[in-house]
């Protein structure tokens, strides 16, 4: 909550609105507001238990542009993190398109955050490699090894055997050989070892990179990932975290945004996006991707245009029936639904003590509250919304309107609010 935030975390999160009204990463749970009984449902239901069962699921979380899917995935990520679940969001666009198995895994494994969770998830190592090393850093410390002193053999021989025991039914060999090979050259590392090239190659060849070296032929990996092989190797990075290492559970999100049309419908790599959709979806209801929650967020076009009438197969899997805190297993989590006038308020409400935090500033709540109502009602002539004003029109539009008052309070009119509206509109790439 905003008002047991510090002055310091108050003024992080207000500059963090103000520069970009998107979900502000470890901090979006201070202004969550609107998906709370969802987020606890999906928390009882699979991060407490059912993903360390090796239990998994796929949800399609459905909405709006600036309706608040980044949130909700921040929001549960942090609650994968408060129950010792490992999580990797990626935004799917040109750096990882969806039609691309390559891309998915490349992105999937570079993308891992270790559990403890941290004040900015942003700012914090990312990659298989830093869950291998953290990993390490507990099983030293378990046995009475502060990391970065020095590691008596008996203790580096106990640690050694996660990544030299030779590991049967792998689904694909090479990667299960790539990750013992770093995970050994990490445990080495530990053990005071020189560094060598050897080691940015093996954190390079797990992670996906397309590379061949005499270094890397000698510890086995001769054939780096491909689209041929991604899934396989994504089966078996998780398999082996899971497995060897005895971690709980994965959340995996992938994060569309507005970009979800990006390809021309029915081309070939739309097809190929929703092939690899359905891949995921199918073999995660068949227990090979064990212990994970998948979670894809896109917008309603996505479903209602495209999947609807042409891909039926995925959308039976999707369904039609939205998600409620009654039937948490329903893979359908629909935003829009919950975003109405009265989540808005009580998100300028946290947005006031945000403010009040920050700058320890006593407000007129009274008059506030007015301002906020005549605010809403110019942001949907304004900008054409007839029922409900997206959050991140709201939150652009409310930050900059308490930023005015910092010195001085004052009462926003109809007319005062149009014109305020008219003359602070989104950046062009954020109304896209």
């Amino acid at each position: 909550m905003p008002d047991e935030m510090s002055p310091q975390a108050a003024r992080k999160l207000r500059a963090q609105l103000m520069n970009a009204p998107v979900a502000p990463g470890a901090l979006s749970s201070a202004i969550n507001v609107g998906t709370e009984r969802m987020l606890d449902v999906l928390e009882q239901q699979y991060f407490t238990q059912e993903l360390a069962d090796g239990i998994s699921s796929f949800k399609y979380l459905e909405g709006d542009y600036g309706t608040g899917k980044t949130q909700f995935i921040q929001c549960l990520a942090e609650r994968a993190h408060r129950n010792d679940v490992v999580t990797a969001i990626v935004t799917i666009g040109q750096q990882c398109p969806f039609s691309s198995p390559l891309a998915i895994f490349r992105n999937v494994a570079a993308s891992f955050v270790a559990r403890t969770f941290g004040d900015d998830l942003g700012s914090q190592p990312k990659g298989v490699e830093v869950l291998l090393r953290s990993w390490i850093h507990d099983r030293l410390r378990s046995m009475g090894v502060t990391p970065g002193n020095v590691v008596p053999d008996a203790v580096r021989l106990q640690i050694e055997r996660t990544f030299t025991a030779p590991w049967f039914g792998a689904a694909d060999t090479q990667m299960a050989s790539g990750l013992r090979a770093l995970g050994g050259r990490l445990l080495e590392l530990e053990c005071g070892a020189e560094s060598t090239v050897l080691d940015d190659e093996l954190t390079a060849w797990v992670r996906g990179d397309t590379l061949r070296s005499p270094n890397l032929r000698a510890n086995g990996l001769h054939e780096p990932a491909s689209d041929a092989t991604a899934f396989q190797r994504l089966k078996t990075l998780i398999g082996f975290l899971r497995e060897r290492l005895s971690l709980k559970g994965f959340f995996v999100a992938f994060d569309e945004g507005t970009r979800t049309m990006s390809f021309r419908r029915g081309t070939v790599k739309q097809r190929q996006a929703i092939e690899n959709m359905l891949t995921m979806i199918n073999h995660n209801a068949e227990g090979e991707f064990g212990g994970v929650m998948f979670i894809y967020a896109a917008t309603p076009d996505f479903r209602a245009d495209v999947i609807q009438n042409t891909y039926i197969a995925l959308r039976d899997r999707i369904g039609s029936v939205a998600f409620l805190p009654g039937r948490p297993m329903t893979p359908l989590i629909k935003l829009d639904e919950v975003n109405t006038d009265a989540t808005l308020r009580e998100l300028g409400d946290r947005l006031l003590q945000v403010f009040a935090v920050a700058d320890a500033i006593s407000w007129q709540h009274e008059r506030q509250r007015a301002n906020m109502l005549v605010l809403i009602d110019a942001q949907k002539q304004v900008l054409g919304f007839p029922t409900t004003v997206p959050p991140r029109f709201f939150v652009f539009h409310w930050c900059r309107l308490l930023a005015e008052q910092a010195d001085r309070q004052f009462s926003l009119s109809p007319d005062d609010a149009f014109v305020f509206v008219e003359q602070n509109r989104l950046p062009d790439s954020e109304e896209q």
